[in-house]
């Protein structure tokens, strides 16, 4: 009788007790996957940006991202003055505080920016204020400058004074700005005949 059968007997003895018990083993893992379930889902969470915005009307009745040639005068002496009224309009979903400052200014040698002091008020209105300041505030009103020349006037958002806070949706704030060509001295005064400053103003809202 062959030894070959008998061998693959004793393996085959040996083998099935480890075989069942693998079987086992995969039969209680199966049924630990098997369990009940339950999930909730919450879907389209979703984050979107607010929004600033300014426009000003440059002393007229139309509003704009940019306006020009709203302050200022010609063939000045000394001791001259003049006042207009601008209103900026604030229509953001978010809400943010409001600076004016000096964005550039083109001065003459020696500086007639020295000699030209403003003086800045700002103030909300319910309607819009013209050059001719016909409905600027009495009351509420926050000093922005006193007595500022146009080269030492506040240049950057950060060193602004008179920030002022703006809610969301329409707001409008009425700025008066008075300038004044102050004396220099005869001598000095002189000097700055024919001299020119030009400035530029930016209103920014943080």
């Amino acid at each position: 009788m062959s030894k070959q059968p008998e061998r693959r007997r004793r393996v085959v003895r040996a083998t099935a007790p480890a075989f069942g018990l693998l079987a086992a083993g995969l039969l209680v893992w199966q049924g630990s996957y098997a369990a009940f379930s339950a999930t909730t889902v919450d879907t389209n969470n979703a984050w979107a940006t607010g929004q600033l915005a300014l426009t000003n009307n440059g002393g007229t009745a139309a509003y704009s991202a940019s306006t020009s040639a709203t302050f200022g005068g010609n063939n000045l002496k000394p001791g001259a003055t003049g006042t207009t009224c601008l209103t900026v309009k604030s229509i953001g979903t978010s809400a943010g505080t409001l600076a004016m400052y000096e964005s550039s200014l083109a001065d003459s040698s020696p500086s007639l920016g020295a000699q030209i002091q403003l003086t800045v008020t700002q103030a909300v209105t319910g309607a819009d204020v013209l050059a001719g300041c016909a409905g600027f505030p009495v009351a509420g009103v926050t000093t922005v400058a006193t007595n500022q020349p146009l080269s030492t006037f506040p240049t950057t958002y950060a060193t602004a004074t008179g920030t002022t806070a703006i809610a969301t949706g329409t707001v409008l704030e009425a700025y008066k700005v008075v300038w004044t060509f102050v004396s220099a001295g005869t001598a000095a005064d002189s000097l700055l005949m024919g001299k020119t400053a030009t400035a530029a103003f930016t209103w920014e809202v943080q």
